[in-house]
């Protein structure tokens, strides 16, 4: 027996089913009419397109969407006409093909719920006025397609937002061997000092005194049990650390993949909107698109969609010439304009190149004379003030441009996925605008730095690399302290000065750590007051009334130890840079005669290298580095050195072979040495004590301060 309400159940799941196939084959029908549009007599194309209005004809049916069974059943019949006669489409047809797309696709939105307008019918002659049978609310469901299984987005966003929780409470989780392995050692300690107090005792007192007897096997079980319990309580915590790390990054790379959408689905609808602004300039254009199956985030491909319509829209309104002018440049009639994306590390980049007439720099400077702004000497810089709104080079707006707000749009929908946008041009061949920001926005590898008192984390695919270096290795350029970086000469800014008040710069006595960090072409080297270490964090949004709280800021992470680091918005930081008056830093004090010691960095991690000897220099020690244990021992024979800071899985030689090489030899047997490594097992532990290391770091747990204080320890 039929349940009550079945029937409206299945009603609602199949047109549920049929929103889902709508929008796929309307796509696909959209771009069998831009084909036949350029080549009316393609057979292909017609059939094709034929079978696609069939296929959905029968699905309306099915789903009792009577209106759009009735659409493509004329579309259909008019297909089967031209194609039963062999004769190319008409004009009009391919109007009422296009204005019959135009129907579906927003019947498809309708039945998705994403939007509540009314769908008018196009006049395809005998278009009969019924109501429509689009429902008016969304339907709920999961409906099962193909091999996959159909998942509503708030549920993948809710399982997203646990991921992202479930990976702070696993960095969360990675500090606290750090506090048991500091009661172990304490532990240990206090086991090595009752045994020299006990010997001692025992030399004082009656072997035969049974109270003294017990009293002291009562500690030495007290204290075994305590240096054992300890111990497995830090290999269990250590372990149960990284079963959580790796639990975590499964389920947010499980998550993340949920999310990741192909390029394909942002740049469907492009030749269809290049056209239609063609149509209506008189202009003819081709799209062609590259880099179909790149992948990205959901919410990355939506801004860069809303930024790739505008600049769509522009290349054809603003930078394709007519076909008459066109044939008096030597080109071809038809304007073209390619659209490529490619992931490059964990970014995705898109460029839009047309071979139109270039961007006219005369046309930008005066509109910016009219405005009363000071045009930059540099054309590259000029044309970047395009991008702050308002600024346009057309006489007149229309209603496809000439309010200056599509590139403005642009940089406004980049910045909210933390990317960027760049321009270059070739007078009279052409324009490329690149588009670059992350695959995903839920979690970043940064290079925490300190700035002031707060931490700034600095993405690192935006960092070319990261240096310490005096003030004499600077020079002065246009006025400006610049490095060199291979190529031109680096701008120094100060990134205490960017971010503002209430943060102050507060110019080094000494080295300078600067993080150089480039977008498109344009580079900074950014001055912090310390380098602290590389990491992966999850960001969070960081807004004030619904805007951005600070310009120079994309977001928050909460980091394992408890405290915040803000996300530096690197685009808006260059741009700034860029525009602050030249610094001058103080010239160094002069060294004092007492020689430093001499401290060597053993790493086969260029940037684990890095981060240490930032440390070390910055505490006034004489650093030398190696890139593994072979390398570190001739440096070490070469130059010598007061106390070595080594990893422990290196190529070659590894820390723990390097260790006993120095045991064994009676130059370098009394050199303090400290293995700083991920290797963090209580029986690694012993192995690293046991071949003669002095202290034993470990990775998950590593602060800079406890390498300084270890150092200053073993070096009196």
């Amino acid at each position: 027996m039929t349940q009550p309400g079945s029937n409206d159940a299945l009603a609602a799941r199949l047109r549920a089913m049929f929103a889902e196939e709508l929008e796929d084959q309307a796509s696909a029908a959209n771009a069998h009419v831009l084909a036949l549009e350029r080549s009316p007599n393609d057979a292909e194309e017609l059939r094709s397109l034929f079978r696609v209005m069939h296929t959905l004809k029968g699905a309306a049916r099915a789903a009792n969407v009577l209106d759009l069974e009735r659409l493509c059943h004329r579309l259909e019949s008019m297909l089967a006409s031209a194609r039963d006669e062999g004769r190319a489409l008409a004009p009009a047809e391919l109007q009422m093909l296009f204005d019959g797309v135009d129907e579906l696709t927003e019947a498809g939105a309708r039945l998705r719920g994403e939007t509540s307008a009314p769908v008018a019918s196009p006049d395809l002659g005998s278009a009969s006025a019924e109501p429509s049978q689009v429902p008016t609310e969304p339907a709920r469901h999961e409906a099962v397609r193909e091999s996959g299984i159909r998942v509503g987005q708030d549920r993948v966003d809710a399982l997203f937002t646990a991921s992202n929780r479930l990976l702070i409470v696993a960095a969360q989780a990675r500090a606290h061997p750090a506090t048991i392995e500091e009661v172990y050692e304490r532990a240990a300690r206090a086991d090595s000092a009752w045994r020299r107090i006990r010997r001692y005792l025992a030399s004082l007192g009656d072997a035969r005194d049974a109270e003294l007897v017990r009293a002291m096997t009562t500690v030495d079980d007290a204290l075994d049990g305590i240096v054992t319990q300890t111990s497995t309580l830090l290999g269990a915590t250590l372990r149960g650390a990284r079963d959580l790390d790796r639990v975590a990054e499964d389920v947010g790379r499980g998550v993340r993949e949920l999310r990741m959408r192909p390029f394909a689905d942002v740049v469907s609808d492009l030749p269809r909107v290049a056209r239609d602004v063609a149509a209506a300039t008189h202009k003819e254009v081709r799209v062609e698109i590259e880099g179909e199956n790149a992948q990205a985030d959901r919410t990355v491909l939506a801004q860069l969609h809303e930024a790739l319509l505008h600049l769509v829209r522009n290349a054809v309104d603003h930078g394709i010439e007519p076909p008459a002018i066109r044939r008096t440049r030597g080109k071809a009639p038809e304007g073209r304009i390619r659209i490529r994306a490619s992931l490059v590390g964990d970014r995705i980049v898109v460029t839009v190149k047309d071979d139109g007439a270039g961007l006219d720099i005369a046309a930008i400077r005066r509109r910016l004379i009219e405005k009363g702004i000071q045009a930059p000497s540099d054309d590259r810089a000029a044309t970047r003030l395009l991008f702050l709104g308002g600024l346009s080079t057309r006489e007149a707006a229309t209603s496809i441009s000439g309010r200056g707000v599509g590139l403005d749009a642009v940089r406004a929908a980049m910045e909210r996925i933390r990317g960027g946008v760049d321009v270059a041009w070739v007078a009279g061949r052409g324009t490329t605008f690149t588009l670059e920001a992350p695959l995903t926005l839920a979690t970043v590898r940064v290079i925490l730095t300190r700035v002031g008192s707060i931490q700034v984390a600095i993405p690192t695919a935006f960092i070319e690399r990261l240096v310490r270096i005096r003030r004499d290795e600077m020079r002065v350029v246009e006025g400006r302290l610049a490095i060199e970086t291979g190529g031109a000469p680096a701008v120094v800014a100060a990134l205490a000065s960017i971010l503002g008040p209430p943060l102050a710069d507060r110019p080094p006595d000494g080295p300078v750590a600067l993080a150089l960090v480039r977008v498109g072409e344009r580079d900074v080297a950014l001055r912090v007051d310390e380098l602290l270490e590389e990491t992966e964090i999850v960001v969070r949004p960081v807004r004030a009334h619904g805007r951005i709280a600070v310009p120079h800021v994309s977001g928050a992470a909460l980091l394992a130890d408890g405290s915040v680091a803000l996300v530096l918005n690197v685009t808006a930081a260059i741009a700034t840079a860029l525009g602050l008056p030249g610094e001058a830093l103080p010239a160094e004090q002069p060294e004092q005669a007492v020689a430093r010691k001499r401290v060597l960095v053993v790493d086969d991690s260029i940037t684990t290298r890095t981060l240490e000897a930032s440390v070390l220099e910055a505490a006034g020690y004489d650093v030398l580095t190696a890139v593994d244990g072979a390398d570190g021992w001739r440096v070490l024979q070469e130059r010598g050195a007061d106390l070595v800071v080594s990893d422990v899985e290196m190529p070659r030689m590894d820390g723990l072979q390097l260790t006993e090489a120095m045991r064994a030899s009676a130059r370098f047997r009394d050199v303090p040495m400290i293995l700083v490594t991920a290797l963090e097992s209580p029986e690694h532990r012993s192995r690293g004590l046991e071949v003669g290391a002095d202290a034993y770091l470990g990775k998950s747990s590593f602060e800079q301060q406890a390498l300084l204080n270890t150092i200053r320890e073993l070096l009196g």
